[in-house]
Order: C-alpha cells, then sequence, then structure tokens
C-alpha cells in the first residue's frame, strides 16, 4: 500500500516537472517570437530615422522661412492696433 501511494506522489511530481517544463518550453518560444518581433521593429525604426530627421530640418527650415515673412506684418498689424487703441483712448472720458 505504502508503495504504491510512493509511486502515485512520483508519478504526480514527474506530471509536475513535465507540465512545468512544457510550460517553459512555450514560454522560451514566447520570448524568442518577441525578440524577433522587437528586432525587426528596431531595424525598421533605424531605416526610418533618416526620413525623420530629414522631414525635421525640412520644418524647421519652414517655420523659419514663415516666422521671417510674417515678422514685419505681425509688426504692422501690432502698430495699427496700438494706433486704433491710441484713438479710442482720445474718445474716452478719463476714469
Amino acid at each position: 500500500m505504502m508503495f504504491a501511494q510512493l509511486t502515485n506522489r512520483w508519478r504526480h511530481l514527474l506530471n509536475q516537472i513535465k507540465s512545468n517544463f512544457q510550460q517553459l518550453i512555450a514560454q522560451v518560444s514566447q520570448l524568442k517570437q518577441a525578440i524577433s518581433s522587437l528586432k525587426a521593429s528596431s531595424e525598421q525604426l533605424q531605416a526610418t530615422l533618416p526620413q525623420l530627421e530629414a522631414l525635421q530640418a525640412d520644418l524647421e527650415r519652414s517655420v523659419a522661412k514663415f516666422e521671417f515673412k510674417t515678422q514685419p506684418r505681425l509688426e504692422r498689424i501690432q502698430q495699427r492696433l496700438e494706433h486704433i487703441q491710441a484713438e479710442l483712448d482720445k474718445y474716452q472720458p478719463n476714469k
């Protein structure tokens, strides 16, 4: 009777080890797939970086050009607003 209980315990223990080992194999497989995916994504990012850097440079040039072209207009608008405010102030009663 005792031998049968030991045999069952060993069988149960071996089944647990087998199950744990199978889970470990599945997890290692998932890890390998994740690493492969990460590597592919990293390579894609590395390939895209020069394009992004060029785009950034183009955007910076466009913004600088826009600011340069709009600055005189903004200054004229500000001058006109100040003139309008000065004219309005002439017609307002003193507080």
